[in-house]
């Protein structure tokens, strides 16, 4: 008989959870607001999308398995419905690549026409999503987690843990899959197809604030994924985060990291180009890739960029991932992040500044790695500013 999932490590939830239910609804609320308004308002409460779902899915963990039996069934739930979505717009994204539309996107006149060859990679997009959530659901299991547990840093009897694992290496295997399928990143492949305006209804400085609304809304999330206000107090929550007040050795540290990180890649770069060139493999299509960025390509981008995804993804995925599913899951998960918009060569990149942000995390802080992030996306978005210029 198979052990039931229960909570060790962590204390015992707060009992107003009560609190947490007129949250949801105060936001459900806002969310209704805005989008019915639109504007400014539509903005801010739409860059929540990225991280609210996966606060919702910790809370709800971090009721279940005590007193609160309802939130098990509703840690279920939840969690099938981010999977549910992120499989469709995974699987979506896919297919779009898969009909290789012309440019100017789909004539309804004249419906693509799927070729068997489009056909049997439609079927193995299938597959694959299908294969990444059963892999995941398989963490599930109690023996699974305990062989886990050897290499990871977690709690195998904590469902916190197990609710955390499953979403994580399901998310991380399903994000590959249209770029190990279609051969191609299917952002860059749209915006090939329909350009970047089309992609999104924001302008240039529009999209530079939903950077910064979305950072708005990752750092309290932050705090509550990792249990703010139902397991942790604030100091602790601050000590899981790896969020410290930074000294000047942190911002030696950091920027002198940084600096080294960007001028590293900018000679390693051009020899990578070449090997790919060399060996005929494909690489990020650069032309598409900027127009996927242009709105970002000024100092002010670079800054905007440099602080939102320097200290928003260093907190999310350094910060609150890899004290319990360790540097090499959470930099797996970090680097698939990146799949829908770069091809295997910048994956690598993606993939090497992750483990040495990861590496700094663990032999500092979270806020030392976050300075380490944010300076070499500001000087690699300035080298593009002054290429373009």
């Amino acid at each position: 008989m198979s052990e039931p999932l229960v909570l060790t490590s962590e204390q015992p939830p707060a009992r107003r959870p009560g609190l947490w239910i007129a949250g949801v609804a105060v936001y459900i609320l806002l969310i209704s607001v805005g989008s019915s308004l639109g504007g400014e308002l539509g903005i801010f409460t739409t860059a929540s999308f990225n991280a609210l779902p996966f606060v919702g899915l910790a809370v709800l963990a971090y009721f279940a398995g005590s007193q609160f039996n309802w939130a098990w069934i509703a840690t279920g739930l939840w969690l099938a419905l981010v999977l549910g979505l992120a499989s469709i717009y995974t699987f979506g994204l896919g297919v779009v690549v898969l009909l290789d539309l012309p440019p100017g996107g789909i004539n309804l006149d004249q419906p693509p026409n799927l070729s068997p060859a489009a056909i049997l990679s439609i079927v193995l997009l299938i597959l694959g999503i299908f294969a990444a959530l059963g892999i995941g659901m398989l963490t599930l299991l109690p023996p699974v987690r305990q062989g886990l547990a050897r290499v990871l840093p977690i709690d195998p009897n904590s469902f916190v843990h197990a609710i955390a694992l499953m979403a994580i290496v399901s998310l991380t295997l399903m994000l590959i899959v249209p770029l190990l399928v279609t051969g191609k990143p299917p952002l860059l492949a749209l915006v090939n197809i329909i350009s970047d305006e089309a992609l999104s209804d924001l302008n240039a400085d529009e999209q530079l604030r939903s950077q910064i609304y979305g950072l708005v809304w990752t750092i309290p999330a932050a705090f509550l994924a990792v249990g703010f206000g139902i397991r942790r107090n604030l100091a602790a929550t601050l000590e899981r985060l790896g969020l410290v007040r930074p000294t000047l050795r942190h911002l030696t540290i950091g920027i002198g990291l940084g600096l080294g990180l960007a001028g590293l890649m900018s000679l390693a770069l051009p020899l990578m180009d070449a090997l790919w060139q060399a060996l005929g493999w494909p690489k990020t299509d650069n032309e598409a890739f900027g127009e996927l960025m242009a709105f970002a390509i000024s100092p002010i981008g670079a800054l905007v960029i440099g602080v939102t995804a320097g200290l928003g993804e260093e907190l999310g995925v350094r910060g609150v991932l890899q004290p319990r599913l360790g540097i090499w899951l959470s930099n797996l998960f970090f680097t698939s992040l990146h799949a829908f918009q770069y091809h295997w060569d910048a994956l690598l990149v993606v993939f090497v500044i992750g483990m040495a942000c990861g590496l700094v995390r663990k032999h500092t802080n979270t806020t030392t790695a976050a300075i380490v992030h944010g300076v070499y996306n500001f000087v690699m978005v300035m080298l593009a500013v002054i290429t373009d210029s």
